[in-house]
């Protein structure tokens, strides 16, 4: 989760800077993570809470998004995959 959450920090720069050949490449190394992750087999039971992840970001893309999820959001729910993952 902490991978995705460095990707997802990368489609929101590419996009802020509006580089979107590099944020579409970029999201698609998101969804292979995304993919990565839900055939964890401790992931089964928050496939449900991946999949709307997976929405959210698919979204940050949209020229008209149809969520509203801000950035800050966003990047906030990757924090504790991140200090968990340098912890140890």
């Amino acid at each position: 989760m902490a991978n995705l959450g460095a990707e997802v920090s990368r489609i929101i720069s590419f996009k802020e800077r509006h580089e979107d050949a590099l944020a579409q490449e970029t999201l698609a190394t998101a969804h292979n993570i995304i993919h990565e992750i839900k055939s964890l087999p401790d992931m089964k039971t928050r496939l449900q809470e991946i999949t709307m992840l997976s929405n959210v970001i698919e979204n940050i893309l949209q020229n008209k998004p149809n969520l509203t999820v801000s950035t800050k959001h966003i990047k906030s729910y990757f924090i504790p995959f991140s200090l968990r993952c340098i912890a140890s």
